[in-house]
């Protein structure tokens, strides 16, 4: 897997004209050499900077890097928005001048809504080895029963801080799994946004650049709202640590 640099590196002729310039460098004049370096630089920026392929690199790069569970929802979000750049892509003139914000802002969107998946890893990982390894709610009805049956005052005392600890425990597991169903829900909701949004942008396509540049501005605001509402998950997750 190459990345942006590496691609735009060997892509298409830009090996050739590095070259080139070292060549006619050598055999011509010397400031060729440093005029054909600037020429290749130029290519070569162009294409380590195209979105395109950052979104590849980056998709691949992070693949396997989430659990089962917000792959999925990740990768739902990335497909809406290659949907989206592609239909970027089409646009022209004042109308692709008015929607080009709304890519970067999506990038960002989409880098967020990584970072959200890979912080709920190890809230997951919890959830999923103390339902695996335990048995909570079976332990606290056992310690429960000999509780009531206890008559010694330091042997109570023992098993009450026991029953405390398992409700402590219960109560944090409950905690992560309701986070948990709410952050899928969530990135959910978020890949139907950005399916919205591309219908928009189409709309906004074959109505021209003035409704372009009249909407945009709210589409940016959706697009922000929701990068808010994955920062604000992010934050309550950082408190489970």
């Amino acid at each position: 897997m190459r990345s942006p640099l590496v691609t735009a590196l060997f892509h298409g002729i830009n090996p050739a004209m590095f070259a080139a310039a070292v060549l006619a460098g050598l055999v011509a004049a010397w400031w060729l050499f440093p005029l054909g370096l600037i020429l290749w630089f130029v290519m070569v920026s162009r294409i380590a900077s195209d979105r395109r392929i950052r979104m590849d690199y980056d998709m691949q790069a992070r693949s396997g890097t989430l659990s089962a569970r917000f792959q999925e929802q990740y990768s739902r979000v990335v497909r809406s928005q290659m949907r989206i750049f592609n239909s970027l892509m089409s646009a022209a003139g004042r109308t692709k001048t008015a929607l080009d914000p709304v890519q970067g802002e999506l990038e960002t969107l989409t880098n967020r809504v990584y970072s959200l998946c890979r912080q709920m890893t190890g809230p997951e990982n919890f959830v999923k080895v103390s339902k695996m390894n335990t048995d909570l709610d079976g332990e606290r009805a056992l310690l429960k029963l000999a509780l009531d049956g206890e008559t010694d005052p330091l042997v109570k005392r023992e098993k009450e801080e026991a029953l405390n600890a398992i409700d402590d425990r219960i109560k944090k597991l409950k905690k992560v799994s309701k986070l948990l169903d709410r952050v899928e829900a969530q990135l959910a909701s978020l890949a139907t946004t950005m399916d919205s949004i591309l219908a928009d942008i189409i709309r906004l396509q074959a109505l021209g650049a003035a409704q372009a540049e009249k909407e945009a501005p709210d589409i940016i605001r959706q697009i922000r709202a929701q990068a808010k509402q994955v920062d604000e998950f992010a934050k309550e997750a950082a408190t489970l640590a």
